[in-house]
């Protein structure tokens, strides 16, 4: 990995805690570009950025590697108005870090001289977010194939592994990521508020179930689903099921929630645990209820 500078355009929710990671591993950052410039300008102070501004006016103003971190929606109009910048692209490298885009997104920079990539962190991101959070999480990988080795190299220098995709299994990988994350944050808000039906803080039952929900997590990631499951309908409980389903009918959409989820989770169990056929099809009837 040769990198001689690094630019990143857009400093948002991903964009800070991207340029973090690589100042604190002494990755040379060159430039910083945001829409605000104020902020760029306020990100830069007290570092070893030279260029904090708007937007680059020449290409000598970026960096071998540009990281474009900006909402998907953006990115076409970013690369047109780059594709314009004044300057020599041949041995720059454009990366967006969309999920579900392919890096053909950025084919105008390709039309300058440019190698183009998608570099996708598998994490969530907030105004609160730091270079730590780089730590351990895997990032997908696609586009121009001389541009991927740097990628890795990168990820790996600030504590990420890689997976090489294609454009198809990129947006794959997002749905499951979309899932995993951001349905899990609704799966856990409507959870909180079934506690909050007895009188309970919601807030509190949020506090109660963050172990269990951190220990449900690492066996997931250990085991394998009829491993991992646990609960009464792995049990064949009928009757706390049932319980359940009584608890919430003053609640009708999380009930309903409750029996997708439960019907889902039967098929699951049934493949892969030795639940009996009596317990299943008892469970099934009654969820579907």
């Amino acid at each position: 990995m040769n990198i001689k500078g690094i630019s990143i355009i857009g400093l948002g929710a991903l964009g800070q805690p991207l340029t973090q990671a690589f100042l604190a591993n002494d990755l040379p950052v060159k430039s910083i570009f945001n829409r605000t410039e104020s902020l760029a300008s306020k990100f830069a102070a007290g570092t070893r950025i030279k260029t904090a501004a708007s937007f680059p006016e020449h290409a000598d103003q970026l960096g071998d590697l540009i990281f474009l971190t900006v909402p998907d929606g953006l990115i076409p109009e970013l690369a047109e108005s780059l594709a314009k910048c004044p300057g020599d692209f041949t041995d720059k490298s454009f990366v967006h870090c969309s999920g579900n885009e392919p890096a053909s997104l950025l084919s105008r920079l390709r039309d300058r001289g440019g190698h183009i990539a998608s570099m996708h962190p598998l994490q969530t991101f907030s105004a609160a977010s730091s270079a730590d959070d780089f730590q351990d999480i895997y990032c997908s990988l696609q586009g121009d194939r001389e541009v991927l080795a740097t990628l890795e190299g990168l990820a790996a220098t600030i504590g990420a592994q890689t997976i090489r995709v294609t454009g198809r299994q990129k947006s794959h990988l997002h749905a499951a990521a979309v899932m995993a994350s951001n349905y899990m944050v609704t799966l856990l808000d409507s959870s909180a508020e079934i506690g909050a039906l007895s009188g309970l803080d919601r807030q509190k039952v949020q506090q109660l179930l963050a172990p269990l929900i951190q220990t449900t997590v690492h066996n997931v990631g250990q085991a394998s689903f009829g491993e991992a499951i646990s609960g009464p309908i792995a049990r064949g409980d009928i009757e706390t099921v049932q319980q359940h389903l009584d608890l919430l009918k003053s609640a009708p959409k999380i009930r309903k929630l409750y029996s997708r989820l439960g019907l889902e989770t039967l098929d699951k169990v049934e493949a892969a645990t030795e639940i009996s056929s009596t317990s299943a099809q008892k469970l099934r009837q009654l969820l579907k209820e």
